[in-house]
């Protein structure tokens, strides 16, 4: 493995923050390179192989938990593929409301597929699903839901569309864009779509979800920061106490 050494060295470190300058010095004693570019690849891969987790600029943290990563189901991505197909230069995302099962208290029965699109090409991707799945889903959109959500509460197949925040978070996988965990993170405490995972249910996902995988708490809160109050937001969390305090440093 890469920079094995380095990796070794991080992993018996007992302080909860890895500054950029002591991880610099580590970086110095080891490979004997003090070549500042060498040494930003050299973070680049740690990042990016989720050996380090950025908190704020120039402070990590050594990842010891999983890395949560969607990749959709087969039904999704063909969804997907009929959207991408049609709008090819459009920046959309979409994913299945059926995965907070693994976090909630409660198995939600009532469970959509989020299809988000940029505000401009909404009503053209309700009429292309409509065309390609009318008789297999009821498909509308996030007003129609929220203001009739009473209506589609026994539909098991719903697709809603919804406008995509332009810096919203995306992954990418196979080459389709879709939501990172920290997106859904944020769009759970902000969107007025999922009522139905508020209150003691929001408090049981959160801690699931802290508990089991790494958060980029960077990207989190950055994110956070363009869609709702950060400083409610953040202490929302800390109240929730899911996470430690050195992680809700200002992004």
């Amino acid at each position: 493995m890469k920079y094995i050494d380095l990796i070794g060295k991080i992993e018996k470190k007992e302080d909860r923050i890895i500054t950029k300058n002591n991880l610099f010095k580590d970086y110095k004693n080891i490979y004997k390179n003090s070549n500042i570019r060498s040494f930003e690849n050299a973070i680049s891969y740690l990042k990016s192989n989720n050996i380090i987790s950025e908190v704020v600029e120039d402070e990590y943290y050594a990842v010891t938990k999983e890395i949560y990563e969607y990749q959709g189901n087969t039904e999704l991505n063909k969804i997907y593929k009929i959207i991408d197909s049609e709008y090819p230069n459009i920046k959309f995302t979409m994913w299945d409301t059926n995965i907070l099962n693994e976090f909630t208290l409660h198995y939600a029965i009532n469970n959509y597929i989020i299809v988000e699109v940029e505000k401009i090409v909404i009503e053209l991707i309700v009429n292309l699903l409509k065309e390609k799945f009318l008789n297999k889903y009821t498909i509308i959109t996030q007003e129609i839901f929220i203001k009739n959500s009473q209506l589609f509460l026994n539909s098991e197949k719903l697709i809603i569309v919804k406008p995509i925040v332009l810096k919203a978070p995306l992954r990418k996988v196979d080459n389709k864009k879709y939501p990172t965990i920290e997106k859904i993170i944020v769009d759970l405490y902000t969107d007025k779509l999922y009522t139905q995972f508020q209150g003691k249910e929001l408090r049981t996902i959160y801690a699931n979800i802290f508990e089991k995988y790494d958060i980029n708490f960077k990207r989190l809160f950055s994110y956070a920061n363009s869609r709702t109050n950060i400083s409610e937001f953040k202490r929302y969390i800390k109240e929730l106490n899911v996470i430690e305090d050195y992680k809700l440093k200002e992004a």
